[in-house]
């Protein structure tokens, strides 16, 4: 057995082959199951065998320090997946009501009664013209209302009296202020109902018969 100064390296003879055979092993366990394989390489008798077994020394240390520096790759990568998996929410992260969309069959009619009559604002920042249809966006508080000029999929007869026993959207208005909202729909003869609950909130149709409910609210939300 040929001695070898840098552990974990070894040279031993094989026996019947007239050759040297160095060889490579660790008995500590890379990290992350990264197992580095042994390695060999024979020596022909005739040649030098020190200056070989340097160049395959340093050889296998830099195969040893590629494993390890490949094991803490693959630890940081796992640890960064798990760690993205364990932050993922299970559900979508909801952040708030952004628009309704609401069809009408004259855009020009339904702008009247949005803006004229119950006092919204077109947000102008929006444009239609991107679509293949017309339509307005229009302003109440922080979200909004898309009017769009399509044909409409629901009937228009045969709906409930009372809109709360309809599809509909509440809108909130500040306490103090629904009576105002009333006196504008009797003016316009816009038929309306209350609230079955005894809260202060009204229901009533806008010329497509899609329901809108509007109910004072101390605090939004």
């Amino acid at each position: 057995m040929l001695s070898q100064s840098r552990n974990p390296f070894s040279a031993y003879s094989t026996a019947g082959t007239g050759c040297y055979v160095a060889t490579y092993s660790t008995t500590k366990k890379p990290r992350q199951g990264v197992v580095i394989t042994a390695a060999r390489c024979k020596i022909q008798p005739q040649s030098s065998a020190k200056p070989l077994l340097d160049s395959l020394s340093n050889r296998l240390h830099n195969r040893a320090r590629s494993c390890r520096a490949t094991s803490l790759v693959v630890k940081a990568t796992e640890e960064a997946d798990a760690s993205s998996e364990v932050n993922q929410p299970d559900t979508p992260v909801w952040q708030g009501l952004h628009h309704v969309g609401i069809i009408c069959s004259n855009l020009e009619k339904s702008i009247e009664f949005y803006c004229d009559l119950l006092g919204m604002t077109t947000n102008a920042a929006r444009p239609d013209d991107r679509l293949p249809y017309r339509g307005a966006w229009l302003w109440i508080g922080s979200e909004m209302i898309h009017l769009m000029e399509l044909p409409n999929p629901d009937p228009l007869t045969g709906r409930p009296e009372h809109g709360g026993r309809d599809r509909h959207m509440c809108i909130g208005v500040a306490p103090g202020t629904l009576h105002v909202l009333e006196n504008s729909l009797e003016s316009a003869d816009i038929p309306f109902t209350r609230s079955m609950s005894g809260r202060p909130a009204v229901f009533f149709r806008d010329p497509d018969a899609n329901v809108l409910e509007v109910a004072e609210m101390a605090s939004w939300r």
